[in-house]
Parts: structure tokens; C-alpha cells; sequence
């Protein structure tokens, strides 16, 4: 089995298929033969996608695509096409649906989040031979699977009066206990990845995470946790609710480490220590803000000319004193995504905009910020600072989020095993 998915994964595949004769007087070229790796319901996972699927996910991580690595990425890799198939399949039965438009600003913010510019992904993407439907073809499975659990979902969250004071209470009595700041990557331990290839294969992110690949693009492509879609982001989690051996284990990080791969139940984990401090702090970044912002388009076929560009810059700069003064610009510079937006936590902000506002005073207008295709100006017109304890709110928000995903994951791993699938690799 090892021989033929090493030949299949590291051949050309199909490429050139010998002409054959119809008749003794004409021939004509046969179609291209497809492998396939795998077939779910009436849909087939081409080894071609395979192929495509593990070059995205090592030029994202930074790991070298090696024989040895491409064996080990192969049943993950299979996994995840195939609940991809799964989520779109389920999002037509619901007619659900995701726009190229709604696409293309993913990878604009993935860029963005990970210090990218513009069109560095399509760039990195073409110098490695892999086609950008790749990209494009996960970020729809994800944002469609997004809308399935909010449209149709949802409807099953229920969170009582009783689980939120439960949660406040709690956290007040845990106030002045350790506290770490983690991002995780979570490996499964499954039939087609057991105990010691999913080992080898969080060792494997280790020594590259070490080496200078980012945690945040490793996790978005390895981790099987809800966390991967913000790049592992745990938040700050109490030492009493870390699981498993983890809890002997983080304790003795130094910040910024990153961990050897820690068996917990049927998986292991990789974690990076981001930082410590007594539970119940204060934490700015857990303020809730409501902000105005101004967008000013430096790209594509709405970007604004450069004299253009800069007599607006020099009006947000100089005019607004309040929040009312920014809405009024906005409304009148009329681009795209300017206006206000509705109360956030400013954690939850991209990482740009987020240090632009964690210290910015309340109505006063942001330096510029360089974001992916624009330039955008912001004002906080109200804060609402962490008081160190949840607020009912903030606390009700956690938990239907949590139980969403939890039941996302429950209807996938549903479709699954009501699905039938053909691994052929």
C-alpha cells in the first residue's frame, strides 16, 4: 500500500494518456486518466487534489515537501477533503451558498492576519505549482459550513440563565489563580491516522514551528480543532481547566515556547505559551469597543487616484472630533466598509486594526493602518472596559459559540457515517 501511494503521490499522474485507435484510418487522443484517492457518495476526491491539497498546506506551514512528510500528511489530508465534500454537498442540500466575492476577502484577511501582502499568497501559491482553486475550494467548504451552523443550526443552541451565572461565579472564585495565554494544534489519533504517525506528525510541526514556520498558519492547516479557524487561538485558560497532562506541562513554559506534542485523550496537542498572569486581570484587549472607520480603497477597480487618496487622508486627519463627525465623512467619502461598526471585542479585531486600537483614546482618529488593498482610518467612539470577571453578555456569547461548534461537529461527524466513502489511497 505504501509502494502505490508513493507512486501515485510522487509520479506524474495522468498526465499523458496514449492515443487509441478507433478505427484502422483515425485516431484521437484518449481523455486524461484521473486517479482517484477517494469517492464520497457520488463524488470523487481526485489524486490530483491530493497532491494539490499537501503542497498548500506546506508552503502555508513552511515545511519541506519531502516523501517522508507527504506519507504522513497523506490520511489527514484525505480527511479533510473528504469532510469537505461532506460540508458542500450538506450546504446545496440546504441551498446554501458563499460568494466568489466572499472568497477572494478571505484570502485578503488570511493575508492580512499573517503580515502578508496582497497577493503574496497567489505568488507563493504559482512559484509552487499549485493551483489557486486549491485555496479557494477550502475557504468555501469552511465559510459555507460557517453559514450551515449559523442558518440552520443555531436554531439547537440553548443556553440557560443557570450555565451563565455558573460560568461568572466560577470565574470569580478562580480570580488571582494562573492564568496562560495559548494557541493550540490539536492531531486526532484516527484509523487512517494512528497513535504514532499522528506523534511523528506534531513532532514534525514542532521542529518547523521552532525553525520559523508561523504557529498560525500550521495550525489553520493541521489542527482538527475548532480553534483552527483563528490560527489555534485558545484565549486565556485557567490551570485548573488544562487538560490532561497539559496541565503539567504548560506550568513549566517559558513564554513564547512551543511544546513537544502532549497525549490528551485520543489526540495529541501542540501549544504555544503566549504569556501569563493571575486570573481576573484586566485585560485590554477583552474591552468592548464600538469603533467608525473610514476605508479608503488603494487597489483594484474601486481604488481611489492618488491626489484623491491623499486629500481624503488629510481630511479624516484633521476633521472629525467626534464619532458623529466620522459617520458624517464617511457617509460623504462614501467607499466601501466605511461607517460604524457595531460593538467588538477588540481582541477579535485583525491584528493590525487591534493594535491600532487597544491604547487609541475614545474619539480621537487612528494613524493610518496598511490594510490588505486599502488604507483605513478608525475612531473608538465608546470602551467598555474588562473588569477581569465575564460579563452576562460576553459570557452568553461564549457559550452559544461553543455549543454551535460543538454541534457543526456533531453533524459532520453525522454525515459521515451516514455517508458512503471509498478511500482508495
Amino acid at each position: 500500500m505504501k509502494t502505490r501511494i508513493a507512486i501515485l503521490l510522487c509520479a506524474s499522474i495522468g498526465l499523458g494518456a496514449s492515443a487509441e485507435r478507433a478505427s484502422a484510418q483515425q485516431q484521437r487522443p484518449a481523455a486524461p486518466a484521473i486517479s482517484i484517492a477517494a469517492v464520497v457518495n457520488d463524488e470523487i476526491v481526485t489524486v490530483r487534489e491530493v497532491q494539490n491539497r499537501m503542497g498548500l498546506f506546506m508552503a502555508t506551514a513552511r515545511i519541506d515537501n519531502t516523501p517522508e512528510v507527504q506519507r504522513r500528511l497523506i490520511p489527514q489530508v484525505v480527511d479533510s477533503l473528504i469532510d469537505e465534500r461532506l460540508k458542500m454537498q450538506e450546504a446545496r442540500r440546504l441551498k446554501v451558498t458563499v460568494t466568489t466575492e466572499e472568497v477572494r476577502s478571505a484570502v485578503n484577511t488570511i493575508e492580512d492576519r499573517n503580515g502578508m501582502q496582497p497577493g503574496t499568497l497567489r505568488a507563493m501559491m504559482d512559484e509552487r505549482g499549485i493551483d489557486m482553486d486549491t485555496l479557494y475550494a477550502q475557504i468555501e467548504s469552511d465559510s459555507v459550513w460557517v453559514k450551515v451552523a449559523q442558518e440552520h443550526l443555531a436554531r439547537e443552541v440553548v443556553v440557560t440563565t443557570a450555565e451563565v451565572k455558573s460560568v461568572i461565579d466560577r470565574a470569580k472564585a478562580n480570580q488571582g489563580k494562573p492564568e496562560y495565554l495559548l494557541s493550540e494544534i490539536v492531531i486526532p489519533i484516527s484509523l487512517t491516522l494512528p497513535e504514532q504517525a499522528a506523534r511523528e506528525l506534531g513532532q514534525r510541526l514542532v521542529q518547523q514551528i521552532r525553525g520559523g514556520a508561523p504557529f498560525q498558519a500550521a495550525a489553520q492547516q493541521f489542527s482538527q480543532s475548532a480553534t483552527a479557524a483563528v490560527g489555534g487561538d485558545l484565549g486565556w485558560v485557567i490551570q485548573n481547566d488544562l487538560e490532561g497532562d497539559l496541565g503539567k506541562v504548560v506550568p513549566t513554559m517559558a513564554d513564547n515556547e512551543i511544546s513537544e506534542p502532549v497525549r490528551v485523550a485520543d489526540s495529541f496537542r501542540v501549544v504555544a505559551l503566549r504569556g501569563k498572569r493571575a486570573s481576573g486581570q484586566p485585560d485590554p484587549q477583552a474591552a468592548a469597543v464600538t469603533l467608525s472607520q473610514i476605508y479608503l480603497p488603494t487597489e483594484g477597480g474601486r481604488a481611489l487616484p492618488p491626489e484623491k487618496l491623499e486629500a481624503h487622508a488629510e481630511r479624516i486627519l484633521r476633521e472629525p472630533k467626534s464619532c458623529e463627525d466620522m459617520d458624517k465623512l464617511a457617509k460623504e467619502i462614501a467607499t466601501p466598509g466605511s461607517g460604524p461598526i457595531p460593538p467588538v471585542y477588540v481582541g477579535a479585531l485583525p491584528e493590525k486594526v487591534r493594535d491600532a486600537v487597544v491604547n487609541l483614546p475614545v474619539n480621537k482618529v487612528s494613524d493610518v493602518i496598511d490594510v490588505s488593498s486599502a488604507r483605513l482610518y478608525t475612531m473608538v467612539c465608546q470602551r467598555q472596559a474588562d473588569t477581569g470577571v465575564p460579563g452576562e453578555g460576553q459570557v452568553r456569547n461564549m457559550l452559544e459559540n461553543s455549543k454551535l461548534n460543538n454541534i457543526a461537529r456533531q453533524k459532520l461527524r453525522d454525515l459521515r457515517r451516514q455517508a458512503l466513502i471509498d478511500v482508495r489511497l
